[in-house]
């Protein structure tokens, strides 16, 4: 069963008014230690940059939590990169940076 997240707002699914329902992928047994988003100096900018493009992105852990994924959703394309360290992180970041960033 779903566990509803506090309501702060009042039109549902918008704002702090979340829409709650199960999570297909929700019994993954979480063991390994994935690189924490904290740590990266530039995740704002680079979600800002993603988001102003008209992409969508989606971060979370695998199954095994070993590695943060990433996924953009670019119009027909897909891009997915996996980060299992700090480094990787930070090479993530940078790859999105300059492939998003806007010109000058």
């Amino acid at each position: 069963m779903a566990t509803k997240i506090t309501q702060v707002g009042g039109t549902n699914g918008k704002g702090g008014n979340f829409v709650t329902k199960p999570n297909p992928f929700g019994n993954g047994n979480s063991v390994g230690h994935a690189p924490e988003l904290a740590s990266t100096k530039t995740l704002g900018l680079v979600l800002d940059e993603v988001l102003a493009a008209g992409c969508a992105i989606m971060l979370g852990h695998t199954r095994d939590g070993g590695a943060l994924v990433c996924t953009v959703l670019d119009g027909p394309d897909r891009h997915r990169s996996y980060a299992s360290n700090e480094q990787e992180l930070d090479e993530m970041m940078l790859a999105l940076h300059k492939y998003y960033e806007k010109e000058p």
